[in-house]
C-alpha cells in the first residue's frame, strides 16, 4: 500500500470573544491587538488578515497580546484574527493549512481521505500528464473578475466540482480492494458556499464522509 506524506494541517480556531487595539506607546513601540478568547492554552499561531504575528504573548487561559505584521503598524486595517491552537482536529472550526512539517510523516484515516479530496477537487483537468480528465477544477475561476451578477454562475461551478471529485475518487478506489474504509470515500456534500465580493473569494464548507461512517469538515477560501 502507497504511503501519503501529510502536507494538510487542520488546526483548531480557538473561539474569540473580544478584540481591541492595544493603547498607543509614546514609546512608539509596535502596535498589537488585546484578545479574551475561550481557551489560550494550547496557542500555536495567531494570524491576523492571513499572516503571522510576529510577537505572540499569553497572559492567561482567556487573554492574549498579538503585535500586527509591520504591514497593518501604520494603516491598522484589521480584517480577520485566528488563534489557532496546537491541536489537530477536523471540525467545522478546523483551519486548513497547506505546509510541509520538518519532519514529514504519513498521514492515515480519515485525515488521508480529506488530503487527496482536497488534492483532487483543487487539481485543474488537463494538469495531470498521467490522466488528463483528473481533478475537479475547483481553481478554474479563480483569480478572474465577476460581475455583481455572476456569484451564483461561481457557487455553481464549485458545487459541480465536489460532485465531480467525489465521482471520481469512488471510481478510482472501487478498483483498489486494500484501501481500508476509513480512508474510502462514502460522500461529499456542501454545508455551505458563498462568494464574498468584497474578498473576491469563496467561502464553502464541505462534508467528507468516510466508508467508516466518520465525517471531516473542510473549510475552504479560494
Amino acid at each position: 500500500m502507497t504511503l501519503d506524506i501529510q502536507v494538510v494541517f487542520p488546526q483548531e480556531a480557538i473561539r474569540l470573544n473580544r478584540i481591541r487595539f492595544t493603547p498607543a506607546s509614546p514609546l512608539g513601540l509596535p502596535r498589537a491587538l488585546d484578545v479574551i478568547g475561550q481557551d489560550f492554552r494550547s496557542v500555536d499561531e495567531v494570524l491576523i488578515n492571513d499572516a503571522a504575528s510576529p510577537d505572540v504573548i499569553v497572559l492567561s487561559q482567556t487573554r492574549l497580546i498579538a503585535q500586527l505584521p509591520d504591514f497593518l503598524q501604520k494603516s491598522l486595517d484589521v480584517r480577520s484574527v485566528a488563534v489557532l491552537s496546537r491541536k489537530l482536529t477536523i471540525t467545522n472550526r478546523s483551519y486548513l493549512r497547506f505546509r510541509i512539517s520538518d519532519s514529514p510523516g504519513a498521514v492515515r484515516g480519515i485525515l488521508r481521505l480529506v488530503q487527496l479530496f482536497l488534492k483532487v477537487l483543487l487539481q485543474t483537468p488537463g494538469t495531470d500528464i498521467w490522466d488528463r480528465k483528473a481533478g475537479g477544477g475547483a481553481l478554474k475561476n479563480i483569480g478572474e473578475t465577476f460581475g455583481a451578477d455572476q456569484g451564483a454562475d461561481v457557487i455553481s461551478d464549485f458545487v459541480i466540482s465536489v460532485d465531480s471529485t467525489s465521482r471520481q475518487i469512488v471510481a478510482v478506489q472501487g478498483r483498489e480492494v486494500r484501501i481500508p474504509r476509513d480512508e474510502r470515500l462514502l460522500a461529499a456534500k456542501v454545508l455551505s458556499v458563498g462568494y464574498d465580493k468584497n474578498l473576491g473569494a469563496l467561502l464553502a464548507a464541505v462534508e467528507i464522509t468516510s466508508q467508516a461512517g466518520r465525517a471531516a469538515t473542510a473549510n475552504l477560501e479560494l
